[in-house]
This record gives C-alpha cells, sequence and structure tokens, in this order.
C-alpha cells in the first residue's frame, strides 16, 4: 500500500526532446528527479527535517520503465509515494502521466538510502522518523509493486570504451556530489556512442527505416561523483532478442578506476511511422550477436 502524492508537472517543450522527436532519456530522469525531492517533504519528513536527525537520503538505486513516447508539447504530472523500507533504505515508486489524456508514459522506482553528510556513509534511519515511514506504506492504496530491485548488473564480455567526462560544479546538487540526473545524461550520451563502436551504425538503421528507443534502465548507484573527477563511461551487450537488445554500461573513475555507477539498459528497435517496435534486421542481429559472442 502507499499514500500517493501529486509531486511535479512540467511540460515537453522542443530542446526535451532528441532528434526523434520525443522527450530525451535524460529529461525523463530530471523530471523524476525534481519530483523525487518532493516525495521526502509530501511523505512528512523533507530534507530539512531528516538533517536535524543527521542525514538525508541518497539515490542507491533507480529503475526508469518507458511505457510510452512523449511529443513536444505534452504536459505531465508526476504523482508518487513511499512502498517499503528497511534499517537503512526507503523504497519510492513515482509514475509520469499525460495532464490531458490521463495516460501512463513512464515509472520511476528508487531505492534511497540514509545518508551521514558528515562522515559519506549509509546510516540507519532514526526511530524518530519510523512513525511517518509507517503511516505512507501501511495507509492509502494497494499497489502491485516489485519490491526487490536487481542489486547489479550482468558484466559484458566485451567493454567497449564510449564516452568521457568531467563532473562539473554545476552538475552538484546541495549534497556535494554529482546529481542523480546527469548519470543519466552522461549514460545515455555512451548509448548513443555504443551503436557505431558495435558497428551498428545508425545510418544503416535509418536505411531500413528503423531506430532503437530506451525501453528501461536501472542505474546503480555505487560511489559519489565529486567536482572536479574525470570519468569513462564503458559499455557491452548482454543479450538480443527479435526486437530488443539488453546493454551494460558502468563510469568508471580515470584516475583511481573506482566503478562509480552502473547500469543496466534495454532498447527496442523501432519503427517511427507505425510508432511501434519492429523487428532487428537480420544482417543486424548477425552483427550485435557477435560482440555478444566476442
Amino acid at each position: 500500500m502507499t499514500v500517493w502524492h501529486e509531486l511535479h508537472t512540467g511540460v515537453v517543450h522542443p530542446w526535451l526532446c532528441d532528434q526523434f522527436g520525443h522527450l530525451n532519456v535524460r529529461n525523463y530522469a530530471v523530471f523524476f528527479n525534481e519530483a523525487q525531492f518532493f516525495a521526502y517533504a509530501r511523505a512528512g519528513f523533507p530534507q530539512s527535517v531528516a538533517l536535524k536527525y543527521g542525514g538525508h537520503g541518497v539515490a542507491a538505486i533507480g529503475r526508469t520503465t518507458f511505457k510510452k513516447e512523449l511529443p513536444a508539447g505534452s504536459l505531465i504530472k508526476i504523482d508518487g509515494g513511499m512502498v517499503a523500507s528497511s534499517t537503512k533504505t526507503f523504497t519510492f515508486l513515482l509514475r509520469m502521466f499525460n495532464e490531458e489524456t490521463g495516460e501512463l508514459h513512464a515509472t520511476f522506482e528508487c531505492l534511497e538510502v540514509f545518508f551521514n553528510p558528515v562522515t559519506r556513509t549509509s546510516i540507519p534511519i532514526p526511530d524518530e522518523l519510523r512513525p511517518t515511514l509507517e503511516n505512507q506504506i501501511k495507509n492509502g492504496e494497494p499497489i502491485s509493486f516489485k519490491s526487490e530491485l536487481p542489486r547489479s548488473i550482468k558484466p559484458a564480455s566485451n567493454w567497449v570504451e564510449t564516452h568521457t567526462g568531467v563532473c562539473f560544479p554545476w552538475h552538484c546538487d546541495q549534497f556535494h556530489h554529482m546529481n542523480v540526473r546527469w548519470y543519466a545524461h552522461f549514460f545515455d550520451d555512451g548509448m548513443f556512442h555504443l551503436w557505431p563502436k558495435l558497428k551498428v551504425n545508425w545510418k544503416a538503421m535509418e536505411e531500413r527505416g528503423l531506430h532503437t528507443v530506451t525501453a528501461s534502465t536501472t542505474t546503480y548507484f555505487q560511489k559519489e561523483v565529486q567536482a572536479g573527477s574525470l570519468f569513462k563511461i564503458e559499455g557491452g551487450v548482454i543479450e538480443c532478442g527479435n526486437k530488443s537488445v539488453t546493454f551494460s554500461q558502468r563510469m568508471i573513475n580515470t584516475e583511481t578506476s573506482e566503478i562509480h555507477a552502473s547500469q543496466s539498459v534495454t532498447e527496442v528497435f523501432f519503427n517511427p511511422d507505425t510508432r511501434q517496435a519492429a523487428p532487428i534486421p537480420t544482417d543486424l542481429k548477425e552483427i550485435i550477436q557477435n560482440n555478444f559472442a566476442s
């Protein structure tokens, strides 16, 4: 069960869309992250209250499922609520709807950890906050929710470097580390580069009247990234089906080799005329499978 709260509203402006004419993956992350901050406040313990007890929430795992594309001009609203908690964690479920049609466009499941900003480590949720959590989880509407998020990606047999970046101060939030939305930004850039790195060029897809769209992402935030950090993105093929391909990506500190984050991504071949999923062309599927096998 959960108590649903209205968290955020927004507009899909043209500058939030990619070359395929719909809201880009990274900007779903922006909207959901804005909503996530409000989720704490609506649940009765905004970050200002949590800090009085020595901590605040930070994202540990986030899974986004993309159900229906959002073209420019769409009006969106996001609601959400807390659906589970443990000694150190809270789990939220957020939903993105079209304001005018009521259609569900995406969901975001987020496992957050209670985090001590001084020691930079997770800590138990204070007993004083427990009644508030229980009220959110035990009251309200029944929901269908898979409470267990997967805890790691499947390693690729052939990692390919796709992107490099720098964490600048403007990528960081008030907690002095790179904000969640920017992981989505850099991982999405990596995915665009990964296809041609695997010898499946965007031009080859276009010639067949196709391109790919993201069906889901699950991101694991393993070690915070702070201003000044240099990192690289690597990716590789994990599975290839008839219409979809699953990849793993990881963000690695260039200087220390520590893994800061990793991500599982499922991409679907998409016909832009019918706006429907399409079978992977045989020759392209063979190339993808060869990368998986290598």
